[in-house]
């Protein structure tokens, strides 16, 4: 299974950097930054998509019991396992692994436990350990390669018969403003390496790391006043996304598409007006489950 991603434009390869007031990135490859503003965000979109699919943090049937354990990949804050920590009945360790730490709780119950490391190089201790693996939204962190390398290492660190899920964005539609922003974006992740539509090469690839019974639950989530609270959550959400990504746009110098900072903040305003009028403005988003097959070693 190939997945194609476009080289940029010669135009854009050796850009001047646009001056901005810039916020604490992780590295270079990934265009969300970490700091105390993400960590909110991210508490925002961790409620907004419990709302989205019914308070349900767990949509594989997976049966977890006493003494499994579960590990989430890019853990970030650690919202999610803190959350599935309430919802899982059965006495089980929980670790939340991710390249940067500093946005990791400041507290936590006694079986969860945190630590840095890559989904695309997991600890080789780790060998048919997990009965159920999560991981949300790494679209805007790894490259064509990545996604092969992480499947395949959440499939290794599985047990047999585990179950791993994976939760990702798709496209998202409103007028032509953003129509125009989206292409912006798509350029950005061009330019980056990265897969913006990887959910829908996700089968594929579980397929090709050896899962079995997947399958894969869509909604839209509405973005926009238009849609009275869910779509006033959704907007300040994926709006805070998309204002995120202004060091990494700008430091390309715009993409072609801006050329200041006060240009770039201009059009996510423009953005965010368009969505609040615009009865219909929504994102894909889906959740994917997988199984480990029972004989696999």
């Amino acid at each position: 299974m190939t997945i194609t991603v476009t080289a940029p434009s010669s135009k854009f390869t050796h850009p001047s950097a646009i001056q901005h007031v810039a916020r604490t990135y992780t590295s270079d490859q990934y265009v969300l930054p970490s700091d105390e503003e993400e960590r909110k965000r991210l508490h925002l979109q961790h409620r907004l998509l419990r709302h989205t699919f019914e308070d349900r943090l767990i949509l594989a049937p997976v049966e977890l019991v006493d003494g499994d354990a579960v590990l989430e990949c890019g853990t970030g804050s650690g919202i999610w396992l803190l959350d599935a920590a309430q919802q899982i009945t059965a006495n089980v360790d929980m670790h939340g692994i991710d390249i940067e730490s500093r946005l990791f709780p400041r507290s936590h119950p006694s079986n969860m436990s945190f630590s840095k490391a890559s989904v695309t190089s997991l600890p080789s201790e780790w060998t048919s350990t997990f009965a159920f693996v999560h991981q949300r939204l790494l679209v805007a962190a790894l490259q064509k390669p990545d996604w092969e390398r992480a499947i395949g290492e959440m499939h290794r660190v599985l047990t047999p018969g585990g179950w791993v899920q994976l939760d990702e964005v798709g496209s998202w539609k409103a007028g032509p403003t953003t129509a125009f922003h989206q292409t912006l974006v798509q350029q950005l992740f061009r330019a980056k390496g990265l897969v913006l539509d990887c959910a829908t090469y996700i089968p594929a690839m579980l397929e090709q790391a050896g899962f079995v019974n997947i399958s894969v639950q869509e909604r839209s989530i509405p973005l926009g006043k238009w849609a009275g609270n869910h779509g006033a959550d959704g907007a300040a959400n994926f709006i805070g996304v998309f204002r995120a990504m202004k060091t990494p746009i700008l430091k390309a110098g715009g993409l072609g598409f801006v050329q200041s900072e006060a240009e770039f903040d201009t059009l996510l305003d423009k953005v965010e007006r368009e969505w609040d009028q615009t009865k219909g403005a929504e994102i894909k988003f889906y959740i994917f489950s997988a199984q480990k097959a029972s004989s696999s070693l």
